[in-house]
């Protein structure tokens, strides 16, 4: 049986996936990337008498990190972000808020994290991995054990995440792609920030940003 259970909530105008993760003996659970509509995530909790623990970023633009301050305010629980990243969550011009028409987003994390950071919540063991391309500070935070990693905006299906916002740079995360998520199995599941899961195996062979290396 599946020890792990994710709970994929489609957020806001830019469909960004906020992703509750727990293991299926706990009421604990990680919400990774909150998106901006905490209501949403609050009636989730509720619903289902879970209790927040963590708060993931998997890197600082403004429609993965908008609610993040207020489920904090409503949870207790801690926001965490690579440290690279921490001075987005600072600057609306780098989270890119001040562009998207919503209101500048500026507030702090609680911890930074640093690459290949392990720790437990949620009944489950997490690993960090600096990802960066998308954002200097961007993650996949890893787990393990379950053979699924949460990508934010670094892949997606079939495609990579842009690179033409501030600290973003393509080689990079062409580079990173290539020697951090590439080497792992196929049987890999990716749970991206935007669209449909996939798995390491169906990127190998079919990103057309990777299949002509590993065709």
């Amino acid at each position: 049986m599946r020890r792990v259970h994710i709970k994929t909530l489609v957020l806001g105008g830019y469909q960004a996936n906020c992703y509750l993760v727990r293991s299926n003996d706990t009421k604990d659970v990680v919400v990774i990337d909150p998106g901006n509509q905490v209501e949403k995530i609050k009636d989730y909790l509720t619903k289902n008498d879970l209790e927040c623990k963590r708060i993931l970023l998997t890197h600082g633009h403004f429609d993965h990190i908008g609610a993040a301050s207020q489920l904090r305010a409503l949870t207790g629980a801690k926001i965490y972000i690579h440290e690279k990243d921490g001075p987005l969550l600072r600057d609306p011009n780098l989270n890119v808020s001040a562009y998207a028409g919503d209101g500048d987003i500026s507030f702090e994390a609680d911890e930074l994290l640093k690459d290949d950071e392990e720790f437990v919540e949620a009944g489950l063991s997490w690993q960090v991995m600096h990802t960066p391309g998308h954002t200097s500070g961007g993650v996949c935070y890893y787990l393990k054990d379950e053979g699924e990693i949460f990508t934010g905006d670094t892949i997606f299906y079939e495609s990579v995440g842009r690179s033409d916002f501030p600290t973003g740079n393509q080689q990079t995360l062409i580079d990173t792609i290539s020697n951090k998520l590439m080497i792992l199995d196929d049987s890999i599941e990716l749970y991206p920030g935007h669209g449909r899961p996939t798995t390491i195996g169906h990127e190998r062979k079919y990103n057309p940003f990777f299949k002509i290396y590993y065709s």
